[in-house]
């Protein structure tokens, strides 16, 4: 089953990578009137694919432990830069120092794992890897809602003329509910991964868990892969559909922060009952 996984996880990676590259994307991240493609995005979800696939195989080979985390902690740092990326509303350009931020978090995560003791580095690898996955799935949520909400507002703000014409001039897949369903990939795919990740930490000992923690990847990049392929292949004959970006003030940060902690603090906390 790992080893499946992990060749899917690579193979649709390696996909999105050819995707990006070739095709131009048609979706655009928005925020406070501000456009970004969401090129580099893209890439973002083809590298985490392929690192998420390496990591696995590399678990077959070495065996869980501390040598073992040296490389499954990048496949957190491409979510963090992912994270990071949509905090600054999308833009590469709006933040020349993301991958500086990223380098950053992946000495602490792997720093911290290597100067603690049995059983603390388990626990504090599992901790910030599970924590992150809570800020990824919750981050695109709040994505699709904004999407959901602001697309609504700007297509009832068209007259009746001018929403018929649109809907008339768009093929079925460009309307608004394909492209929310397009944006519903995100979330789906991240919702997948933070389940199996978060049964795989309460029955840690159990082997049903590991597998569905497995299995789970079977879905979650195939999805974010399926993302790409809409995003690249589909050729609008109208202005570019946006995907707005959810408020990143801080206070916002502050409370996705405190409840990804949390949950993860609950997650592992419940898993020493079991």
């Amino acid at each position: 089953m790992l080893g499946f996984t992990s060749i899917l996880q690579i193979v649709s990676g390696v996909f999105m990578f050819i995707w990006s590259f070739k095709y131009t994307a048609l979706n655009v991240f928005r925020y406070n009137g501000e456009k970004a493609s969401t090129t580099f995005f893209n890439k973002l979800l083809a590298g985490c694919s392929i690192v998420t696939g390496i990591a696995a195989i590399a678990l077959i080979i070495i065996d869980l432990g501390t040598l073992w985390t040296i490389i499954g902690v990048i496949h957190n740092y491409f979510e963090v830069i992912i994270i990071i990326l949509l905090h600054q509303g999308g833009n590469l350009a709006a933040n020349n120092n993301i991958h500086l931020y990223g380098i950053i978090y992946l000495l602490i995560a792997e720093g911290v794992t290597i100067l603690l003791q049995w059983p603390y580095n388990a626990f504090w690898f599992k901790f910030q890897g599970l924590s992150v996955d809570w800020v990824f799935f919750i981050q695109f949520m709040r994505l699709y809602f904004a999407t959901k909400r602001n697309y609504r507002e700007d297509y009832i703000s068209l007259s009746d003329n001018e929403r018929k014409t649109e809907e008339q001039d768009l093929p079925d897949h460009h309307k608004q509910g394909y492209h929310l369903k397009h944006v519903l990939l995100l979330p789906f795919a991240a919702f997948c991964h933070i389940a199996g990740n978060v049964l795989f930490s309460i029955f840690l000992t159990d082997a049903l868990a590991c597998y569905l923690f497995s299995f789970s990847y079977g879905f979650t990049f195939p999805s974010l892969a399926f993302f790409v392929y809409l995003d690249t292949h589909l050729r609008p004959n109208k202005p570019k559909k946006p995907i707005f970006v959810p408020d990143p003030s801080i206070p916002n940060i502050v409370l996705v922060t405190i409840i990804s902690i949390t949950l993860s603090i609950l997650c592992l906390r419940i898993g020493t009952l079991f």
